[in-house]
């Protein structure tokens, strides 16, 4: 089968809350250390908003004090005395999600890795949570996934043996089954299955691979029975079919048989 190189953890990073962004400091294929800066949002936007999240709080704090006092005196209303204190909890819940959007109005890296996507350029608008920068994590290493049919995936096992041909690097590599798709493709019906690649010079995300994977047997095969091509098949219905069989004599005569497992 074939398959294409990939970083086996990609990382979408973007910012917590929508504004400007004011500078991106990676490209495409760069290599990054954990804590390097890679993009930041205009940090006079993210301070305004700290500002007067910090204001409404202070003004929400003095309102409740004065409820407090008026309502010991009986001017007030005990209702009127928790809605001053429904407004001040607001107001600092207001603040620590303003600081904590200050805090992360920067990116940076969470790990040794590789850029594999730049997707916004400086002075861009951003929404909150979109992906900027698509990070591949170097700790998780490269593997090739390959698309299988759902006969070829049910016959291969973690841990399996597969030799990879990478044609970009000319070289051969030994690697295994790591993990196999729980899932198909809704598109295509394939079932992915992650083969582990060594760390060496040169691997890039989407390198195409070809590989020879050590399958186990079909069912069929191990229980004794053989396969036929399907034009030497006539007849076939309802899990039968006639085949010809030349007996002794050199004659073909014709055989009912029974089928099983069918495919190409």
């Amino acid at each position: 089968a074939s398959g294409s190189v990939a970083v086996r953890r990609e990382l979408s990073l973007g910012f917590t809350t929508a504004g400007q962004i004011e500078t991106i400091t990676v490209n495409e294929g760069d290599r990054v250390r954990k804590g390097q800066l890679l993009a930041a949002l205009n940090a006079d936007q993210v301070a305004a908003a700290l500002v007067s999240a910090q204001a409404e709080q202070r003004r929400a704090a003095a309102e409740y004090q004065r409820s407090v006092a008026l309502r010991q005196q009986g001017w007030i209303t005990e209702l009127r005395l928790e809605n001053a204190r429904a407004a001040l909890d607001a107001a600092k819940a207001n603040v620590r999600a303003r600081d904590f959007a200050a805090q992360t109005a920067r990116i940076t890296a969470p790990s040794d890795g590789v850029v594999q996507a730049r997707l916004a350029e400086p002075m861009e608008v951003v929404a909150a949570g979109a992906p900027v920068i698509v990070l591949g994590a170097e700790a998780g290493g490269y593997v090739l996934r390959v698309p299988l049919s759902d006969r070829e995936s049910a016959r291969i096992v973690k841990g399996a043996g597969v030799q990879v041909q990478l044609d970009a690097l000319d070289r051969a590599l030994q690697g295994s089954v790591i993990e196999i798709g729980g899932r198909s493709d809704r598109t295509t019906g394939a079932f992915t299955i992650e083969v582990s690649l060594p760390n060496v010079a040169g691997l890039r995300s989407g390198m195409i691979g070809r590989v020879r994977i050590a399958a186990a047997p079909r069912a069929a095969e191990a229980n004794g029975h053989p396969y036929v091509p399907p034009g030497a098949l006539f007849y076939a219905r309802a899990g039968e079919g006639f085949v010809y069989v030349i007996d002794r004599a050199n004659v073909a005569r014709t055989r009912k048989v029974r089928l099983g497992e069918t495919d190409d």
